[in-house]
């Protein structure tokens, strides 16, 4: 089957994404898939690659001669249909426009199966705030937090009276919309708040802080489509050598982090306890193929922080490191996530089948609500 990989993207988190990539295209079964690059400019535009990638072939995104010119986001898709005959897509794409819905929202429009979570499930996840508020209503334990009344005021000064006032210092103000820890920055004094508004101005719209949770990280992976059967895969457990906390290099530095599963400070009752946890995560986001939830374990039981819906996909990442724990290699892990997508779309189209394009739609087709 042809399967488009999407790499890098528009936010931050391009170079992730294609680090990411290259290991999918480097370790995705040939005898079942056969992938096609498409490099996601900083700039919006799309370049399929000129042909699919070749067995043991090392995908490059600096050869502009193995990727056609660029093109808008349509046009490109309209190439990988019409030349390519594409029958599902991978996204390996990380914050902003790619990881928020925009892509998942193009890609259903089309009618393609693709890797992930939907439309909605990836925007309500990637909004740190709306997920908040999801978990809230489904009584899933969750940091304190200060969300200003006007979360997109940058006043460092009463910003950071109210978040001393509220949850105390030291806090970890964060940005509404990122990931892999982009946009968050530990904040102890009004200084470390300031320096935030002038690092991450450009790249947020909101803002809140999260009050410190003491006690051990650690990372659910979770794998199945919301409705189907979905399963917790052995946590990790994260212990950053040199930084005090989980930072953007501790996450991406090789050796900057011991990560070990399972975690050295819970017994089996406290691992069922937060895969139990983490599968409620992903169902009531309603994510499907994969997610990841972040939490601490504190002295009182697990505190949520997040649930990512591309998890990481590096040679160092924390889904693949899970999945080898339970005994699945990277290039099974990969069938599964790719199976898992065209189940869904299967699904999809058993209850709500769409009319051939030679035929008219009928009025109950075209008035569904």
């Amino acid at each position: 089957m042809q399967v488009a990989v999407l790499i890098g993207g528009r936010s931050p988190e391009h170079d992730i994404s294609v680090s990411s990539a290259q290991q999918v295209l480097a370790h995705l079964d040939r005898d079942k898939w056969n992938p096609w690059p498409v490099l996601l400019g900083r700039d919006g535009t799309w370049r399929p690659g000129r042909r699919a990638l070749a067995t043991g072939q090392y995908w490059n995104p600096n050869d502009p001669a193995a990727l056609h010119r660029p093109m808008r986001p349509g046009l490109a898709m309209d190439w990988l249909l019409d030349e390519v005959g594409v029958d599902v897509v991978f996204p390996v794409l990380h914050g902003a426009f790619g990881e928020d819905g925009t892509v998942q929202g193009l890609l259903e429009l089309y009618d393609l199966p693709f890797v992930g979570s939907g439309c909605a499930a990836s925007a309500m996840a990637m909004d740190k705030l709306r997920t908040r508020q999801a978990y809230q209503a489904a009584d899933i334990p969750i940091a304190p937090a200060y969300v200003p009344p006007n979360p997109s005021a940058r006043d460092a000064g009463a910003g950071f009276a109210a978040i001393r006032a509220s949850v105390g210092v030291p806090s970890f103000a964060k940005v509404d919309v990122s990931g892999s820890t982009v946009g968050v920055a530990r904040i102890c004094t009004e200084a470390d708040l300031t320096a935030f508004f002038s690092d991450y101005q450009a790249d947020f719209r909101r803002w809140f802080a999260e009050g410190e949770v003491q006690g051990e990280e650690i990372t659910v992976p979770v794998l199945g489509n919301t409705g189907d059967a979905v399963e917790a895969l052995p946590p990790v457990g994260i212990y950053p050598v040199d930084d005090g906390w989980f930072t953007h290099d501790a996450k991406y530095r090789p050796g900057a982090t011991e990560e070990i599963v399972p975690p050295r400070g819970l017994n089996d009752a406290q691992l069922r306890e937060v895969q139990q946890l983490a599968v409620r995560c992903h169902e009531v986001l309603v994510c499907d193929g994969m997610s990841r939830t972040d939490m601490i374990y504190t002295p009182s039981g697990p505190v949520v922080l997040e649930t990512n819906t591309i998890p990481g996909l590096t040679s160092n990442s924390l889904l693949p490191l899970s999945a080898a724990a339970a005994g699945v290699s990277f290039q099974a892990l990969l069938n599964r996530l790719l199976e898992l997508a065209l189940q869904r779309s299967n699904r999809a189209q058993t209850e709500f089948p769409r009319p051939h394009p030679d035929e008219p739609a009928t009025r109950s087709q075209t008035m569904r609500t």
